[in-house]
């Protein structure tokens, strides 16, 4: 473990609190969160999105040697491991292999796989195979309502279709009393705020209590679309962020940015193809952003500036998850 000393503060503290951890340091042991990205492509075009913008990547899809590498690695710390989540901006059930891989990292032992879908493709046969192969946990996005404000939205989905598959998702889940976790979220924005309450008392209304709705303002991913205003900028100034002093995101060719709105790796930490998950992770760039954070220093990294995609006041709950 790198010999690094993070710097007492209130602030430091909430963090470790956060994170379940009696000091900062522990969390140069491993990273506790990953978001793998085994498809590099994506079903949909939507409106808040960035992939018009991506660089493109010599292969869509991991490889198996790769992503066997990662499920060796991360088994070695399956204990320490909270979550592995199996996407990042690609569209993950467009790969073939997604049940396969989940029963990959759940028979080493990782406590909890996940992934977010846009629905589309979440056909019954999927479901049950990925029940099968005991996937922990599902987050759904649907941002609307009504037909017309979903499309407008989500370009190229088709409303009738996720509507479908997100209902027979929850009604086959219940059906084989499988612990599986459901999380149906809301992208807020201008064009589908108002829908929110009506949005959030249907879900609220068809979910178990395993399950979460909620809803999520839209981003700047880190002022790579538009600028962060300069008061938010100054709000989060002193405010370490969570995730590189606990998550990783490795692409689709091994590539590991900064974080996952680092979706071009501008902030590039490592090559999983050549190095380990240790050695990036205790890495002298990865080391570099952590100091930063921890040292009330986050704005000298340009995507930090003002970013609050992991603050949790950000999320939105209905008041009121209406009852049978």
């Amino acid at each position: 473990m790198v010999n690094v000393i993070f710097p007492e503060s209130t602030e430091n503290q909430k963090l470790a609190q956060r994170l379940n951890i009696d000091k900062l340091e522990s969390v140069l042991k491993f990273p506790r969160f990953f978001e793998i990205e085994t498809v590099n492509a994506c079903n949909a075009r939507c409106t808040m999105c960035t992939i018009n913008d991506w660089e493109k990547v010599k292969d869509v899809m991991m490889s198996d040697s790769l992503y066997a590498k990662f499920v060796d690695e991360v088994a070695e710390y399956a204990e320490w491991v909270d979550t592995v989540c199996l996407n990042r901006d690609g569209e993950p059930t467009l790969d073939k292999k997604l049940p396969q891989r989940v029963r990959m990292l759940k028979d080493v032992g990782i406590k909890k796989v996940t992934f977010a879908t846009n629905a589309q493709l979440l056909v019954p046969k999927l479901v049950n195979q990925l029940i099968d192969a005991r996937l922990d946990d599902i987050m759904i996005s649907i941002d609307g309502i009504t037909k017309n404000t979903y499309e407008a939205i989500r370009l190229r989905l088709n409303y009738d279709v996720v509507l479908e598959n997100i209902l027979n998702l929850i009604r086959i889940r219940n059906e084989r009393n499988s612990p599986m976790s459901i999380r149906i979220r809301m992208v807020l924005m201008e064009s589908n705020q108002h829908e929110f309450e009506e949005w959030s008392s249907f879900w609220n209304s068809k979910i178990s209590e395993q399950d979460d709705v909620y809803a999520k303002p839209a981003h700047t991913w880190g002022n790579q679309l538009v600028g962060e205003a300069e008061d938010t900028i100054a709000k989060y100034a002193d405010k370490p962020c969570i995730f590189p002093f606990s998550s990783m995101v490795i692409q689709v060719d091994g590539k590991v940015p900064m974080c996952n709105i680092d979706y071009n790796v501008k902030e590039l930490m490592g090559d999983f193809s050549n190095h380990s998950i240790k050695e990036i992770w205790n890495g002298e760039d990865f080391t570099k952003v952590r100091s930063f954070h921890a040292n009330k220093q986050r704005n000298k990294i340009q995507m930090c500036q003002g970013c609050s995609i992991w603050t949790p006041e950000v999320v939105v709950k209905s008041p009121v998850r209406p009852t049978a």
